[in-house]
């Protein structure tokens, strides 16, 4: 297989030399294939670390052009430039042509990106002199926890039963963790990095971010900052406790707390859990950052998302009702007179995700851009205490989401109907207890979800997904009809 890559590679090469620019005309073939070892340091790599960008550069020499092959793709350009979104370190294969062909062997370059480039927020700043990180000497010695030598320490256990610990690697500041072996439950791929001679104090509020990349993507990863002493697992300083921090393939994502009440630790643990991972993914850990709140590092942090209650759980009436689809689509979307616009917009409607793609644009006003999911069989009491939630999220921001669950019959009797600005990525729409309320409130035989998207820009798609309707235990024979 090596010969045919090779033969293939020479035959790719070939081509290059039909096409690429150079720095002289060639009078003909001699015999004799140049020695890449002899231009080595004519291959020049320089990266902007403020951009990301990777320069590639090739002194001049008559007779000899380069040949870079990059990331799979070959060049023969004296000058190109590529952007790098990811923190890393990257490889290139350098050969070099003349008149009678390509040489023969190859030389190896390395470069380094020192930061990934983020969709959203990145975290608090890496290079703060406020980062308790910033300088420490991370922990290198990885393996399983049964010696007490191995820091970061893993408890890999898919089923539950313990294996070698992955490939576990530093570069830079950067940990990359290969799991060959698929788990299935949170604390089956358990990573501490022990030890790290970091205290805090329970009169100070603290931040903390990190920066997490699955390969192939991960439901919720979990993060938490603890004690490494005698009974620490239970002083806790940050907890992510799953919420929000599914990680979509290949996408870098921000685990991060804002002004956390603080916790006397005398020597900091840094626990990851990635249990319920696929087999094979390579998981990316960077920009560890820790700091006093009070100390203000220019960071604007996003409003931090509510925490939405558990989809799978036992009362939740609403997973039924997605299962067997037992509710009825309806729009409306209307001009700044109140006129109706007709359109049909794309709507989906997958497992526990809603989604539709905003087919017009509308006034920044409440109502003109109506989505409701009606005649749910759901029946409901007055006095009837209900617990629900949503996760939104959105390919735009919207200036306008309104949010209402009332009665199918009666748009005056609801449990809640509220409208949010500004919103923007992800977001949790979230109720503890609420009752029946409104203009005309009584009993609900049916209900609908309705929501406006009023302003929101044309073609944006939102997806409101795991939605969670739970009444309280002592109504529970009311729920479904």
């Amino acid at each position: 297989m090596k010969k045919i890559f090779r033969n293939m590679a020479y035959a790719l090469l070939g081509g290059l030399m039909l096409s690429a620019c150079s720095a002289e005309e060639f009078s003909g073939a001699n015999g004799e294939l140049p020695n890449v070892a002899d231009f080595a340091d004519n291959f020049k790599i320089d990266v902007d670390q403020e951009t990301n960008t990777a320069n590639f550069t090739f002194d001049s020499k008559a007779g000899i052009t380069p040949v870079w092959v990059i990331d799979g793709a070959y060049s023969s350009a004296f000058n190109l430039s590529k952007y790098y979104r990811k923190k890393g370190t990257y490889n290139v294969e350098c050969f070099v042509k003349n008149r009678n062909g390509i040489s023969k062997e190859s030389v190896q370059k390395q470069f380094s990106v020192e930061k990934t480039k983020m969709n959203g927020f990145g975290g608090f700043v890496e290079d703060s002199e406020f980062n308790m990180f910033k300088g420490l000497a991370l922990p290198n010695n990885p393996g399983n926890n049964d010696d007490p030598s191995h820091n970061p320490a893993f408890w890999y256990a898919p089923g539950w039963n313990m294996i070698a610990a992955p490939n576990c690697s530093l570069q830079k500041g950067c940990y990359i963790v290969k799991l060959p072996q698929a788990t299935t439950d949170r604390w089956q791929a358990q990573m501490a990095l022990l030890n790290l001679g970091i205290s805090t104090s329970a009169d100070k509020h603290y931040d903390f971010s990190c920066i997490i990349t699955s390969a192939k993507g991960h439901n919720a990863v979990k993060v938490k900052l603890c004690d490494s002493g005698a009974g620490g697992d239970d002083i806790i300083l940050f907890d992510s406790k799953d919420v929000n921090t599914g990680l979509e393939a290949g996408e870098p994502k921000c685990i991060f707390g804002s002004d956390l009440e603080g916790k006397d630790i005398q020597n900091l643990k840094v626990v990851f859990d990635f249990g319920g991972n696929q087999a094979d993914d390579e998981i990316m850990i960077e920009s560890l950052v820790l700091k006093d709140h009070a100390n203000d590092d220019g960071t604007v942090v996003p409003v931090e998302l509510k925490v939405p209650f558990d989809y799978n759980t036992a009362g939740n009436l609403w997973k039924d009702v997605d299962e067997n689809q037992s509710f009825t689509n309806t729009n409306w979307f209307g001009d700044a007179g109140w006129a109706p616009i007709e359109c049909t917009p794309v709507v989906k409607h997958e497992g526990n995700k809603h989604s539709i793609v905003i087919p017009v644009e509308t006034p920044a006003e409440q109502w003109h851009a109506q989505w409701a999911l009606t005649e749910v069989p759901v029946a409901i009491k007055m006095g009837q205490k209900v617990d629900f939630s949503c996760k939104v999220k959105t390919s735009a921001p919207l200036p306008l989401a309104t949010f209402k669950l009332c009665d199918t019959g009666n748009d005056d009797s609801f449990l809640f109907a509220d409208m949010y600005t500004d919103i923007q990525g992800e977001y949790v729409v979230r109720y503890d207890d609420t009752v029946i309320k409104g203009n005309n409130p009584g009993d609900m035989d049916k209900i609908k979800l309705v929501m406006d998207f009023a302003g929101a820009p044309k073609d944006a798609e939102i997806t409101v997904s795991d939605i969670v309707f739970d009444c309280e235990i002592g109504f529970r024979f009311y729920r479904f009809i």
